[in-house]
């Protein structure tokens, strides 16, 4: 089961303040270790628990270039707590919410002033269509890390995008799709790009000295039957692709998604 806890809030002051993912996270991991120290120290080893999605102003994608920004008194921002198969975590967090707390961010305090609560099965993402021609929104800042370099790669290849929902989709779901290699194989060949807007975000302030710089907009792709892979399978290839992206709505894409990084938004084109 999915818990989802969405979290309104309004500030109460002015300033400037960096993407508001990681100090959420920071925040609700505090909160969980003054009740449970030993969940919160064995949660820092699980990145697959808790996903945030970072308060924003709405829901809307992010302007191309955003780093920090100005917040003024009273603007109502909300975020959201997405929580995997654990009670006790849920619970925790629901603790904290119900206290109505503070959350400051660059000096800037965010009070919890309400929240909404629901419950959904991973198996509700499970789709029985293909997807033939589609976009994908990056609608926060998106990087993919690279094991030979600490700088992210940042293009929205779709080799690479399909890799990520693929792996967590097979990490958190009983029902295993393709396994990632096997997903990115497939994509490498069959998905192509047909049209992007994309740029890169300013240095963005994950945690005190480190910094990420990210991708944002969006890319159309398509799906051909490519010759070299069982023709037979492209329809079910394409089938459990769509499930990961329709996941990856929830979770995000890329490096540090359980942060707020990595948001997208799959919009299927019908011709």
């Amino acid at each position: 089961m999915i818990s989802i806890l969405e979290i309104e809030t309004i500030s109460q002051g002015e300033g400037i303040v960096p993407f508001t993912g990681p100090p959420l996270r920071r925040a609700i991991f505090r909160a969980i270790s003054s009740q449970n120290p030993l969940l919160a120290k064995a949660l820092e080893m699980s990145s697959n628990k808790i996903f945030i999605e970072a308060l924003l102003r709405d829901k809307r994608q992010l302007p191309c270039g955003f780093q920090d920004e100005l917040v003024y008194s009273g603007s109502e921002y909300r975020g959201s707590v997405i929580i995997f198969d654990d009670r006790t975590i849920t619970d925790a967090v629901k603790k904290w919410v119900y206290k109505k707390p503070t959350i400051r961010i660059k000096d800037v305090p965010f009070k919890i002033t309400g929240h909404s609560y629901q419950e959904i099965s991973i198996e509700d993402f499970i789709q029985d269509q293909p997807c033939k021609n589609f976009r994908i929104r990056f609608l926060t800042p998106t990087c993919f890390r690279r094991a030979s370099t600490p700088y992210c790669y940042l293009y929205p290849n779709s080799k690479i995008i399909a890799s990520s929902a693929s792996s967590v989709w097979n990490a958190l779901s009983p029902k295993k799709g393709p396994e990632t290699r096997i997903m990115s194989m497939w994509t490498d060949l069959s998905v192509i790009e047909t049209g992007y807007e994309i740029c890169t975000t300013k240095p963005i302030e994950i945690s005190e000295g480190r910094t990420l710089v990210g991708f944002m907009g969006w890319v159309n792709y398509k799906i051909i039957d490519h010759p070299e892979w069982h023709s037979g399978s492209h329809e079910e290839m394409s089938i459990w692709l769509n499930t990961y992206l329709r996941f990856a709505e929830l979770v995000g894409v890329g490096y540090m998604r359980n942060a707020g990084f990595g948001r997208i938004r799959f919009e299927i084109k019908r011709r």
